[in-house]
């Protein structure tokens, strides 16, 4: 199974907003959950939780779930761990997710990110495929191979074309087909 790019115009025609409400969940998140990294603490929140009572996130879950069924071809019961990536600076993008942190993977069976505000950036993956981030971009693609032990094709890291004074925003999920946790709130479902 491929890749799939969708574009969301609800986040087009609703840029500066999305941003607010990252800005406000990053600084939530932070202060009062004492999440120390929004990226690499990723399994200790959900950001569609966080952002529940938002009518944009409401409306970009429900996008969202569209698209991971279109990509996926079914109704199979699925759940979504998701995490906001907010770096404030160049520098803290490229040890995170960048070049300086090198190809990383995801042991989920799909990963995706959404494009919120992505700045001038590239993600590169291991098997060659580039995707020039654009706002409201959407990504969906296979992440777990186990054709090659540590090294699947879909593992990825962020390149930074052009530096920016403002932060890089995408929201990033795994979808799973099995939790064996019954107690997991960083999972939601998939409808």
């Amino acid at each position: 199974m491929g890749y799939n790019l969708y574009q969301s115009n609800l986040i087009k025609n609703n840029h500066q907003v999305f941003i607010n409400d990252c800005s406000v969940a990053y600084k939530c998140l932070k202060d009062d959950l004492n999440i120390k990294d929004s990226t690499w603490d990723f399994y200790k929140y959900n950001i569609f939780a966080v952002t529940s009572s938002s009518i944009l996130f409401y409306n970009l879950y429900r996008e969202l779930n569209y698209h991971i069924r279109s990509y996926v071809g079914n109704d199979r019961p699925l759940w979504m761990q998701s995490w906001l990536n907010y770096h404030e600076e160049d520098n803290t993008l490229l040890t995170s997710l960048g070049n300086k942190k090198g190809f990383h993977g995801h042991g989920s069976l799909y990963h995706g990110y959404i494009s919120i505000d992505p700045q001038n950036t590239i993600t590169k993956f291991r098997n060659g495929l580039e995707i020039e981030n654009k706002i409201g971009q959407v990504y969906i693609g296979p992440a777990k191979n186990t054709n090659k032990p540590g090294e699947y094709p879909f593992d990825h890291y962020v390149e930074i074309i052009s530096p920016s004074t403002s932060p890089r925003i995408t929201i990033a999920f795994d979808l799973e087909a099995k939790i064996d946790k019954i107690l997991n709130s960083n999972y939601i479902p998939i409808l």
